[in-house]
């Protein structure tokens, strides 16, 4: 019997050692990971130290494989450089108003799997956006027609070739218009006289109506106008009427663009994640997605409240029970559970620091190795969604080795004062056995005598 268990207390001890190690480790994982990843200011924070909304419009929006998709989110409108382009569309959708989105939408996904919410609402509102897009683009449009140049044709006289010529010209600067690109050049008006500015004005404004590839919107838009234009191009006033007939003119494709985005979006013109992700995997509609989604946040949420406790539990009775193991020799017991304790806090504070180092080389090679099957992703793009990940990456480990360091220092103290408890249990011994002064008799003198006391 004293043989077995000679072979059996170290395989035990070894055993103890194991759970303290998983007990350890579990308790990590809940503090250190699981709280992070169920608070808000995780992701807020790290988005924000990486700058995240602003390098969307400085990186992302520039990048020249995503011309023609942020020509299509502005109509089709002709933009003169990529950088404008970004510019419009930081005016439509500030990154103040995308940030506040994204943080109101990743608090109430937090609230949710934290069991706050009973339904998950992960979503942008895109309405004022929209409602941006119309007043942005024409805003460009009138500034490129502020810049454009006035072609003095000086004194002219008004025949009526003379005057189809001109009304030629204008016709082709409407129709660009209505293709969504700003003239460069226009004649001046000056070169004529009001009455032959109305003849011009007669000529152009009919031929554009008579266009058959007018949009029936333009049309209707221009014949609203007519009066207000010819006032304005008998006026003089050529930059005037350009910026006047591009309402009607651009109008129904910056209306085109606006539905074409509307349709991807709900009843409230919001992007609703968790709707576009069923709609794009074919084999779980939105009810069963949101189903196992619930699942998911009752399993979190259960975890999140017990996580921690169970791992304490862990600890602590694993050292109750090493200790209980080599009783009565105490002092053994405690080297034993001082060498647990130290080489648990030893091997996190390394594996801590290993992973703080190694994570970003990790997330590199795996962008790299992913990146055949990411060809339709810009790289501008892809590497903020890699900076995103390598910065997520190290936040999760970076509190680790705290606590690690700390039960490694515990554990040096246990080991250490195990050789000392002889001298620890006598000094303790001496301090019971002093009087304190002429209220307490003498303690451990009276447990030992086994005497009584008067």
């Amino acid at each position: 019997m004293l043989f077995l268990w000679i072979v059996l207390r170290p395989l035990l001890t070894l055993v103890l050692w194991a759970l303290f190690f998983a007990g350890f480790l579990w308790w990590a994982l809940q503090a250190n990971v699981a709280d992070k990843l169920l608070t808000a200011e995780f992701y807020t924070d790290t988005i924000s130290q990486e700058d995240a909304y602003n390098r969307i419009y400085d990186e992302v929006l520039l990048d020249e494989e995503l011309e023609d998709t942020t020509q299509d989110l502005l109509g089709g409108v002709r933009v003169a450089s990529q950088q404008e382009v970004a510019d419009l569309l930081r005016d439509i959708l500030p990154p103040d108003y995308l940030q506040d989105q994204t943080e109101a939408s990743i608090q109430r996904t937090v609230d949710y799997f934290n069991g706050d919410r009973e339904e998950l609402e992960l979503y942008i509102d895109l309405g004022s956006p929209l409602d941006n897009v119309e007043p942005v683009v024409f805003g460009y449009i009138d500034r490129r027609i502020d810049g454009l140049e006035e072609q003095d044709l000086g004194a002219l006289e008004c025949t009526e070739q003379q005057a189809n010529d001109v009304a030629d010209i204008y016709l082709d600067r409407w129709q660009r218009l209505a293709e969504g690109e700003a003239p460069s050049s226009i004649p001046s008006l000056a070169s004529f006289e009001p009455e032959c500015r109305l003849t011009i004005f007669d000529f152009a404004f009919d031929d554009l109506l008579a266009q058959e590839g007018l949009d029936d919107r333009a049309r209707r838009g221009l014949r609203d106008a007519r009066e207000d234009l010819k006032a304005r191009f008998i006026a003089g006033d050529a930059k005037g009427v350009l910026k006047l007939a591009a309402r009607p003119l651009v109008a129904p494709l910056v209306d085109d663009a606006v539905e074409d985005i509307r349709e991807e979006l709900d009843a409230q013109d919001r992007f609703d994640l968790v709707h576009s992700i069923a709609d794009w995997n074919d084999d779980v509609d939105e009810p069963e997605l949101r189903s196992n989604l619930d699942s998911v946040r009752d399993v979190v949420s259960e975890n999140r409240q017990y996580g921690k406790l169970i791992g304490l539990v862990v600890l602590v009775l694993t050292s109750v029970l090493m200790l209980a193991l080599h009783f009565p020799d105490i002092k053994i017991g405690l080297r034993f559970l001082g060498l647990t304790i130290f080489s648990t806090g030893l091997f996190f504070f390394i594996a801590g620091r290993v992973a703080q180092a190694q994570i970003p080389g990790r997330v590199q090679d795996l962008v790299d190795r992913n990146s055949d099957q990411l060809t339709d992703v810009p790289a501008s793009a892809t590497q903020l969604g890699e900076d995103l990940l390598v910065s997520f990456g190290q936040q999760l480990v970076a509190g680790v080795d705290v606590p690690a360091l700390i039960v490694l220092i515990v554990g040096v103290l246990v080991f250490v004062g195990s050789f000392f408890l002889d001298q620890l249990w006598s000094a303790l011994r001496s301090l019971w056995a002093k009087p304190d002064d002429d209220h307490n008799p003498p303690g451990p003198d009276f447990l030992d005598s086994g005497e009584p006391q008067p």
